[in-house]
């Protein structure tokens, strides 16, 4: 029973089905069409063409210009059977009583081809029954010349011939179809139990090619996805194995009698920062998970967008001062509406980045200009980031400068341009060797 479902269940065999149902159906119609119609025009054609027929030989028999035999012999050439009997009986019809009235009026006796109820002998499909010189004649159609019966082949072959070419080259075509199909189908397969390496061989054009082009695109994608899980996965072993490891280890030390008061200070320290480091990690994973979660900002509310990023500004006051860095601020006032909270993360991020990686003595320049949308820039002249780390600066745990791998988690810029994304914008970065960074954000 399982293999005759997983039989019928084939698109293959559907298809196969469905076509040779719609084919026989579309010739099967005319077919009838052309039997109701054309039929009964054949055999009344027929039916007359006996009768005339009939009354010829009647005509030449009574004028004495020919015997019987001979005239039946003349007209069996005509595509007619003649069969002469001496009597009714020979000629093998029952006859009813309307029957042999018809004859004892009229001397002819014929039968049309249609149904009659009344009739007796309906195993005879067309006939002419007739009297002559006290002989009986009965003149039926040939059988090798019966229209009737050669238009009925020719309507039998008119369905089964099509139908059959046809359903071979329906079969041809079909797997001609699922060939690509059952190749994709396999391939799939392969995907699904892990192997990404899978690719198809693009084949011709139309659907198939763009299915198969699609399938090769889906398999990339997923590889990738696929990489960036394990890669995400590695990174978050590592991001918090390293201060585990830290902590562990120090607080081992810790248990030696021989440290001295400071030592063992320093390395509470250590352990404090490292457990923050770990903290502030967790609550980044939270907050990307959050965000990676969130299809749009649902809660928004208008305030202005120039003071909140003042407002960052001041906050990292003691940062930028600490290192005689000065700024050049132009802000324009823009009411903006969106989740204040989260947009206040962004600026923080980016300014704090601009402060951390721009040298002492050195300059900031931030933005915000009302255009189309509402355009932020931070722009320093620091040391500024090389083509590929412009191009990994927004990954996740990414960090440009290894030399300052313990600050920061690698998720500040991923969770700033989510955020963006979110708001229906976007963060972009351009950046040049000892050039410095820019940083832009727009919100529509």
């Amino acid at each position: 029973m399982s293999k005759l479902k997983k039989i019928f269940g084939s698109v293959y065999i559907r298809f196969l089905a469905i076509f040779i149902g719609v084919f026989f159906v579309s010739i099967l119609i005319p077919a009838l069409g052309a039997n109701v119609t054309r039929a009964p025009e054949i055999k009344r054609d027929t039916h007359l063409s006996m009768t005339e027929t009939a009354r010829k030989i009647k005509e030449l028999t009574d004028n004495h210009e020919m015997s019987l035999e001979e005239a039946a012999e003349f007209f069996s050439d005509k595509g007619v059977n003649i069969k002469i009997s001496s009597s009714l009986d020979e000629i093998g019809i029952p006859l009813n009583d309307k029957d042999k009235s018809l004859l004892e009026k009229t001397g002819m006796l014929s039968k049309d081809g249609f149904p009659d109820r009344n009739r007796q002998h309906d195993e005879f499909e067309l006939f002419v029954l007739f009297e002559v010189q006290e002989k009986w004649v009965m003149i039926t159609p040939d059988g090798q010349h019966d229209p009737v019966a050669s238009f009925r082949q020719s309507q039998i072959l008119f369905v089964l011939v099509p139908l059959v070419l046809g359903t071979v080259l329906i079969i041809l075509a079909s797997i001609t179809v699922a060939k690509p199909v059952k190749e994709i189908s396999k391939a799939s397969q392969k995907v699904a139990k892990g192997d990404f390496s899978v690719r198809l061989k693009p084949k011709g054009s139309g659907e198939i090619r763009e299915l198969a082009d699609n399938f090769n695109s889906m398999v990339e994608e997923l590889s990738a996805n696929e990489y960036l899980h394990k890669e995400f996965v590695s990174n978050v072993s590592h991001e918090f194995g390293t201060p585990i490891t830290s902590i562990q280890g120090y607080a081992k030390l810790m248990k030696r009698d021989s440290l001295t008061a400071e030592q063992r200070a320093e390395y509470a320290e250590i352990i404090i920062s490292e457990s923050a480091r770990l903290s502030r990690l967790s609550s980044d994973l939270l907050k990307l998970s959050e965000l990676e979660n969130k299809g749009s900002i649902s809660e928004r509310t208008e305030f202005s967008l120039d003071e909140q990023v003042r407002s960052v500004i001041i906050l990292l006051q003691h940062s930028w001062e600490s290192k005689n860095i000065s700024l050049d601020i132009n802000l324009d006032k823009i009411k903006y509406s969106g989740d204040e909270a989260l947009l206040y993360q962004v600026w923080v991020n980016l300014i704090s980045n601009a402060v951390r990686y721009t040298d002492k003595d050195g300059e900031i320049r931030i933005t915000l200009e009302k255009k189309d949308a509402a355009v932020f820039t931070v722009s320093d002249n620091g040391k500024g980031m090389t083509e590929e780390e412009t191009k990994n600066v927004f990954r996740r745990f990414y960090k440009a400068d290894k030399s300052r791998n313990s600050e920061g988690t690698g998720l500040g810029l991923a969770i700033a341009r989510k955020i963006a994304l979110l708001h229906g914008g976007d963060i972009t970065v351009s950046s040049k060797e000892s050039s410095g960074t820019t940083f832009t954000v727009k919100l529509p």
